[in-house]
């Protein structure tokens, strides 16, 4: 089995696997909280779904890369959040709340976008040389088996089978993870010329992306007068992409180059997060990114408001 057989055949199912451990820790009160508390919310949705493409155009462009690596590149930028980002949040002491809810609406919009961007950013940049596009509607009917379906489904389970849940979550997750990072090391040991040939320029363009993402989503928090938890929540879902959603697109459209970019990705995001997780974590940092309260106020609540 070649390397694009194997990441369309396991992919999905993983996708499905990771997707429906996300939404087994959901309740159906996190889907009231996008229309009860909009301001956080709208702050973070702009940043995925407009801010991070037109971030990731800047990086191709300025730094000139070959055309495949630059769709890879705007691919992953088509695909927010994900599960690694809520769980990322919780280390990192951020309002997990928050990134729930902005995973439930990127999950949401990327059924539309994804497809209609990714072609766009094929003809872009591939022209001559693209031989096959991503049909819409059967795109987007993938997406909701894959994204919607089994979040809506663990929710269910989370709903009517609280105990069932709590201990089958964990497990989850961690086959999910496993996985995921033994099909990563297949597809880089299967396309190791590739991969060494296109890493020098992806790696650069993928770590400029990332930090300057991460960067924009904090600084635009902070700048809306957003509490140190809620810019956390938007730093990280903003700045960390679903990786293996990438890769099920690479391999719906047949080129294993596209995935590269998406795995460079996973070690650089990784490494910028365990800085990021750290830096939440040191008692100075949180006293010092604490807004200024005046004397004899009550504590702020550690969860969301808007």
């Amino acid at each position: 089995m070649d390397t694009i057989s194997a990441v369309k055949l396991i992919s999905p199912a993983l996708l499905f696997l990771m997707t429906l451990g996300m939404g087994m820790t959901m309740h159906w009160q996190d889907v009231h909280r996008i229309v009860r508390y909009p301001k956080a919310i709208s702050i973070g949705a702009i940043n995925q779904a407009v801010v991070l493409p037109l971030v990731g155009f800047a990086m191709v462009l300025a730094f000139d890369v070959r055309p495949e690596i630059a769709v890879g590149v705007m691919l992953l930028t088509f695909c927010p959040g994900g599960v690694g980002s809520n769980i990322s949040t919780l280390l990192a002491r951020g309002d997990v709340a928050l990134s729930v809810s902005l995973t439930l609406i990127s999950g949401g919009l990327i059924i539309v976008t994804l497809p209609l961007l990714t072609n766009a950013a094929m003809a872009y940049f591939l022209e001559q040389e693209l031989t096959r596009t991503l049909p819409v509607g059967e795109t987007a009917l993938r997406l909701i088996m894959m994204v919607v379906a089994p979040v809506a489904l663990g929710m269910l389970i989370n709903h009517r089978w609280p105990r069932f849940t709590a201990g089958a979550e964990r497990y989850v997750k961690i086959s999910g993870f496993t996985l995921l990072a033994l099909m990563i090391v297949g597809v880089m040991i299967s396309e190791y010329a590739a991969f060494i040939e296109y890493s020098r320029q992806a790696g650069a363009v993928v770590t400029a992306l990332c930090v300057t993402t991460m960067t924009i989503g904090f600084c635009s928090a902070r700048l809306f007068r957003l509490n140190r938890s809620q810019s956390i929540s938007i730093c990280i879902e903003t700045g960390i992409q679903n990786t293996l959603l990438a890769l099920v697109i690479a391999g719906l459209l047949d080129k294993a180059y596209l995935a590269i970019p998406a795995i460079i990705y996973v070690v650089v995001s990784s490494v910028l997060l365990l800085v990021v997780i750290a830096w939440a974590n040191l008692p100075l940092a949180r006293l010092v990114s604490r807004p200024a309260q005046p004397p004899g106020s009550p504590a702020r609540p550690r969860h969301w408001r808007p």
